[in-house]
């Protein structure tokens, strides 16, 4: 008897076909054979993602490569493609097909031959240098005019491609003897797209230059699809760049990973310490051993982005701890690390411990280890997290590390940079907990401080990260983008709040969100969430103190707010139960709704925490 499979699992099935596949061919083939199965819109909103290409050439078999490089990714997108040099017109048209395709990400690829007079090239020798910088202002004028109105008449991101800085250039090698040369004509204009859009939240400008010079500019074009179709790139070199553009769809979709765990003999250091001591190791400034060196140095760049460091291996404490703390060379030292597990228990529990205690999805963990088999093990029992495959030889690490390009973000906040020293903290205030006898003694020994205000342009950035990945403490778990904040921002009936927290073991920084909306007399609670890692320390209650301060202020008599149960946000739900709120009503869905009479209640903040005005 045949079975008839559903368009998903039909899906699923064409993309375990080319997993292991890179190849043009492989991701063309898989991209129209799931375009003719019926596909409905996704009802997993956190695996939809809106995919959208305009520029000034064929782009379908690039759009066609990021669509399964995304679906490769656990992404269900929709993807549009923009007609041959229409983009002038899908981007300035508000009410084009482009979009009523609602795009979440839109990359603008537009060539500098669209934008340049067709004897540019051909001229530029004999040109002035006040006609080649009237050339020059004028192409990126018109670029980040397009890029603009995407910004305007949409809400999600957009990806603008920089220039190709060109091989060839007419003045031969005396081009930088120039004041304006070819090659610094266009460097100069990569580095004006990068000025204009470097603070703005939505706008990315995408290295299409440095990507083509990484993979050889004399191999990504392919001069006959150009002529024939133009077609700006060679079959080879599309792969490539989706996988650069599917970044950015990781990014915004929250599947960055943030935790690299660590093996710990011939990984961060070559020889097995337990057998040859601290001093036979080989981790040193020449070689072998500088193969180790460099590869911490790669790890120590991620760590201070904001990269969680965690350790599991086979060896005995005393042993492995000694390098760490004491070999001279040893750069990433007992401070760096969020957890240890030294011990000689299978890796795959240990990795079950170590989500747990780090307070993380293995979905978000990258194990990095020597041992094929210790890799196979955990990729076979914990199949979520994700084991590098690592070369043989040492003097790769490095590279191999550099290329995972798994731990994106939209924005690097201070919060980001100092991830790992909140976990030092975090770690000691564990070991402080377990020496003091209740809960409100050992709150009262951190000396908490919280400091809550309206969220300003420079808090946003990490209030949008928040909104984005908060899900356990999250009364509600909706998602906004920045320009939804910042419509909340600028709204008169609306507010959106941060906390900040301190303690005596360092600063956390921004990790609280709340938002609210002032309808008649009551004070709404759209949103409430906090980070996981200041559970337990009451700083919630100080945060809705606040909320309640400012339903005050705007003359509410109520505060209203709503608990939407999801799979992880247990820990919150009763949280307005806790504080005296009253339940007024229980959807069909298991929606609660909750209100707080500010005549006869009021919400007191803790007196061992000192709220803070700056």
């Amino acid at each position: 008897m045949v079975t008839k499979m559903n368009s998903s699992e039909a899906v699923d099935n064409i993309l375990e076909s080319i997993k292991d596949e890179d190849s043009y061919l492989d991701l063309w083939s898989a991209y129209k054979r799931i375009q003719k199965l019926e596909l409905g819109p996704s009802e997993d909103k956190k695996k939809a993602i809106r995919l959208a290409l305009i520029g000034s050439s064929t782009l379908e078999p690039v759009a066609a490569c990021l669509d399964i490089k995304t679906r490769l990714m656990g992404l269900k997108p929709k993807t549009f493609v923009g007609g041959f040099n229409t983009y002038r017109q899908e981007a300035l048209d508000d009410s084009s097909s482009l979009y009523s395709h609602e795009p979440d990400l839109i990359v603008l690829a537009v060539d500098a031959a669209s934008l340049l007079d067709d004897l540019f090239t051909a001229n530029f020798v004999r040109m002035e240098e006040e006609e080649r910088q009237e050339h020059l202002e004028k192409m990126v004028h018109d670029l980040v005019g397009v890029a603009e109105a995407l910004k305007n008449n949409g809400s999600g991101l957009v990806i603008v491609n920089n220039f190709i800085v060109p091989e060839f250039t007419p003045l031969g090698i005396v081009d930088n003897k120039e004041k304006t040369g070819l090659r610094r004509f266009f460097r100069e204009a990569n580095r004006m797209l990068e000025s204009t859009f470097r603070d703005e939240s939505r706008m990315f400008v995408f290295d299409l230059d440095s990507a083509t010079a990484d993979y050889g500019k004399s191999r990504v074009v392919d001069w006959k699809t150009y002529y024939r179709g133009s077609v700006p790139f060679a079959a080879e070199f599309i792969p490539t760049l989706a996988s650069e553009y599917a970044r950015y769809a990781s990014a915004f979709k929250g599947l960055t990973k943030k935790c690299i765990v660590l093996d710990l003999d011939n990984t961060l250091w070559g020889g097995v310490v337990g057998e040859e001591g601290m001093e036979g190791i080989k981790l040193g400034p020449t070689s072998p051993g500088i193969e180790y060196l460099e590869f911490q140095k790669s790890l120590m760049s991620l760590y201070n982005r904001g990269v969680i460091l965690a350790v599991n291996s086979k060896n005995n404490w005393d042993d492995a701890m000694k390098p760490i703390r004491e070999h001279p060379h040893q750069i990433l030292r007992e401070e760096h690390f969020a957890a240890f597990r030294i011990n000689w228990q299978n890796k795959a529990q240990n990795f079950l411990e170590l989500a747990e205690e780090i307070n993380i999805g293995l979905d978000s963990m990258v194990f990095i280890d020597d041992n094929p088999h210790e890799r196979a093990q955990v990729r076979q029992a914990v199949p979520d997290v994700m084991v590098v495959e690592m070369p043989d030889n040492p003097q790769l690490y490095r590279k191999t590390l550099e290329n995972l390009k798994v731990f994106d973000v939209l924005s690097l906040t201070q919060e980001d940079m100092k991830r790992g020293e909140m976990y030092v903290g975090k770690r000691k205030r564990a070991e402080l907990e377990e020496k003091t006898g209740s809960i409100e003694d050992f709150l009262r020994t951190l000396n908490l401080k919280v400091h809550v205000q309206q969220v300003d342009k420079f808090g946003k950035p990490r209030v949008v990260q928040l909104i984005g990945k908060t899900n356990q403490f999250n009364l509600t778990t909706r998602r906004y983008t920045d320009s939804e904040v910042e419509s909340f921002r600028e709204s008169d009936d609306s507010a959106v709040f941060s906390m900040a927290v301190k303690d005596k073991f360092g600063d956390e920084g921004i990790v609280g969100v709340a938002i609210t909306k002032i309808e008649a007399n009551d004070c709404i609670i759209d949103s409430f969430l906090m980070s996981c890692r200041v559970i337990g320390r009451s700083v919630e209650t100080a945060f809705l103190s606040k909320i309640v301060s400012y339903a005050r202020e705007r003359d509410a008599n109520r505060v209203i707010g709503e608990v939407i149960p999801t799979k992880k946000n247990a820990p919150a739900r009763d949280f307005y139960e806790r504080h005296g709120f009253e339940e007024v009503g229980t959807s069909p869905e298991g929606v609660t709704r909750w209100v707080l009479d500010l005549e006869k209640e009021d919400i007191p903040v803790p007196d061992w925490i000192q709220m803070v005005e700056e």
